[in-house]
């Protein structure tokens, strides 16, 4: 075993180890199997208490701390430093004996210097604890993950300056039951603060208390429009580029579903030589060759042949296999085209009501509200916009019968 004892040379590893610490003396210098153990010891003569604030000499006892410190030419520094108790003289003081402080060199409960616990802070914050941990026996002061996870989570939850520009959206802690708001900085996209609900009330209270935003990028939902106004009238309220593909997204998909019917017309006359594929394509149809079609047409003959064998739905569900409602779909349908979802109507709340807005548009009254009023009078479950999309329709539809012509009111004069 070689143990090296540089206690000569004591004055020099106390200006190496404890520069610029004035209360801690070095008493001896031990190097052992890469590990250099300091011994050291407070040389002030009293100490102040901490709850009275009055000075003592009267030394009660004292006992050992073990600390460790940051590597010195690749090797582990142990520091043991000696603590001293003092007694507190004065009668009233709650405290009868407490510790000589070292803030300069370490805190309170700790088994590091202040040096080392900053480095292992800096450390966690990057790496967090398995990497983190790697890394620091790499370096020479190995610690455990859970050591760097608690320094990080003991560090203070930083104060952010508040944004020019404030992103608002909200998230599922609990998808489809529970939503929160996320507060996000326009510029780094970093988080800012999180509310526990998705109402106005929260996001306008906070920005109240964080004046200084000058845009606020947000979705459409009005909670957020009213807490923007509330908290800050004067910022400008933009919507972000995702909601922005997602709102024309769906209105191109609305767009397209209304104006379907239109993909079933004919082709034009001039390419009806180049085929019947092209127009079926455009019908919504299936290639009769086709692998779907195949199977369609196999399907809607086995489910007809077992009808006529005189087998109930149920029996040939549970013979093939199958869900009942698709052999009630084979059953109903006609031929095996019925049963493509392409050329099966959608049924509509309005299809009973259809022929009273049909009556009037063809008589001259094509206003929406109107007609959706008189709809609503009689007890009709329709909304605007089906009576919108449906007098669309009608619009775009050619005119059979061309529409009577309309008078126009003369306007009366005044005697």
């Amino acid at each position: 075993m070689t143990v090296l004892v540089m206690q000569a040379d004591a004055s020099f590893w106390d200006s190496l180890v404890f520069d610029g610490i004035d209360d801690v003396n070095v008493e001896a210098v031990t190097a052992t199997f890469g590990t250099v153990d300091v011994t050291a010891r407070g040389q002030a003569s009293s100490a102040a208490c901490p709850d009275c604030g009055r000075s003592s000499n009267r030394v009660h006892d004292s006992y050992q701390r073990r600390l460790k410190d940051l590597p010195l030419a690749e090797q582990s520094v142990v520091i043991h430093l000696t603590v001293r108790r003092f007694i507190c003289g004065t009668d009233n003081c709650p405290r009868r004996t407490f510790a000589e402080p070292f803030a300069q060199v370490t805190a309170l409960y700790t088994r590091f210097t202040t040096r080392l616990g900053h480095v292992l802070e800096r450390v966690g914050l990057a790496l967090a604890g398995r990497a983190g941990a790697r890394l620091t026996a790499q370096l020479g002061f190995q610690v455990g993950r859970m050591t760097l996870l608690r320094r990080v989570m003991a560090l203070p939850d930083p104060q952010p300056s508040t944004p020019r520009v404030l992103g608002v959206d909200d998230f599922a802690t609990r998808r489809g039951q529970t939503y929160s708001t996320v507060l996000t900085r326009g510029e780094t996209h970093r988080v800012v603060d999180v509310l526990p609900t998705r109402d106005s009330g929260p996001s306008a209270v906070w920005l109240a208390a964080h004046p200084g935003v000058e845009i606020i990028c947000r979705d459409r939902a009005s909670a957020y429009a009213e807490s923007a106004r509330l908290g800050a009238p004067t910022a400008i309220q933009v919507a972000d580029r995702f909601h922005l593909r997602q709102g024309i997204g769906r209105a191109v998909e609305t767009c397209v579903a209304a104006h379907r019917e239109c993909l079933n017309g004919p082709t034009p006359s001039t390419r009806e030589d180049a085929g019947a594929s092209i127009n079926d394509s455009i019908r919504g149809g299936p290639d009769p060759d086709g692998r779907r079609a195949q199977r369609k047409k196999a399907a809607h003959a086995l489910v007809h042949e077992l009808l006529a064998q005189g087998h109930s739905r149920r029996a040939i569900a549970r013979h093939l296999g199958w869900a009942l409602n698709t052999v009630l779909r084979y059953a109903h349908a006609a031929t095996w085209q019925d049963t493509l979802r392409e050329n099966r109507p959608r049924p509509s709340r309005l299809d009973p009501y259809k022929p009273c807005p049909e009556r009037r548009f063809a008589a001259g009254c094509t206003n929406v509200t109107r007609l959706h009023c008189e709809l609503i009078a009689e007890n009709a479950p329709v909304t605007y916009q089906m009576v919108r999309a449906y007098i669309s329709a009608l619009r775009a539809a050619p005119p059979q019968t061309p529409p009577p012509p309309r008078t126009r009111c003369r306007r009366r004069t005044r005697p």
